[in-house]
């Protein structure tokens, strides 16, 4: 770098004033890899920025405010190094996305006003009976935002497990414990499958019991988490379960439709719970 170009540099502290980033946020951002000055002196280790980077810092600040993460925020800038347009595009994935957590969170805190002034449940509820089905089997301890990946990897080991042969019913999760972002918990996903499937080193096979169940069921906008809440506790707050507690087999969604192949306002899957006999 020539004397006149290491002129040109700003100390972090101008550059902190001038993109309103504390000085204690811009080391975070080195360090991370988020934000990196132009030139770190090998002397004393004071960090210095190009006046091209002011923009770029002073994007930060609002994108945090907008509650992007630091991870979304590096994409904006990354794609921000490529085009204006190509930014806008991804922020605009951002609103979307930040629309449904909202629509899904405002569907919760409507069923709880429903359930708390006393009224009928938006989720209608029934039971029905299920007979004993033989289930290709695999589980796993995850938390919530590895349920995608993780019902990814089942059905495609069930599919090459049945080398051609059909299902005999749904694709269905049972939770066997309650589990969130911060705690895993095990999550058994499980196919019925025909009497000539065996188990390997993978898949497990086994029987699940006869059992009456109550179940409601749902739309793909009521499936998306956290709305999907609401159908549980509509479901396990029902009479049905209430008056028939504690069963031994836990609760599920069964599926009727592939998330990807249906819209908004279509059913995808019944959650269900067992019912003591």
């Amino acid at each position: 770098m020539t004397d006149d170009l290491r002129a040109a540099l700003i100390s972090i502290g101008e550059f902190s004033q001038r993109t309103r980033l504390t000085v204690k946020a811009l080391r975070i951002y080195d360090r991370i890899g988020l934000l990196l000055p132009a030139v770190i002196d090998d002397a004393n280790g004071y960090r210095r920025y190009d006046p091209s980077q002011i923009r770029i810092g002073q994007l930060i600040a609002p994108l945090r405010v907008a509650d992007l993460s630091l991870d979304q925020i590096r994409l904006v800038l990354a794609d921000l190094a490529a085009s204006s347009a190509t930014a806008v595009d991804r922020l605009e994935q951002f609103n979307t996305e930040i629309e449904r957590q909202h629509a899904n969170r405002r569907l919760l805190i409507r069923h709880i006003q429903t359930t708390l002034r006393g009224r009928d449940s938006m989720f209608p509820i029934t039971t029905r009976h299920v007979p004993p089905y033989r289930v290709m089997s695999t589980q796993r301890r995850l938390r919530v935002s590895e349920i995608e990946s993780f019902v990814r990897e089942a059905k495609a080991a069930f599919a090459a497990h049945l080398d051609g042969a059909e299902p005999t019913g749904p694709f269905t999760l049972i939770f066997h414990a309650p589990f969130n972002e911060e705690n895993d918990g095990p999550l058994e996903a499980v196919l019925t499958c025909p009497d000539h499937i065996q188990a390997d080193d993978v898949i497990g096979i086994r029987t699940e019991p006869a059992h009456d169940e109550a179940y409601t069921r749902i739309t793909q906008a009521q499936w998306e988490y956290p709305a999907i809440l609401a159908a549980y506790d509509a479901v396990a707050c029902s009479p049905d379960v209430t008056k028939r507690p504690h069963f031994r087999l836990s609760c599920r969604e069964v599926y009727l439709a592939e998330p990807d192949a249906i819209e908004d306002a279509e059913f995808i899957c019944d959650v269900a719970f067992p019912l003591a006999d």
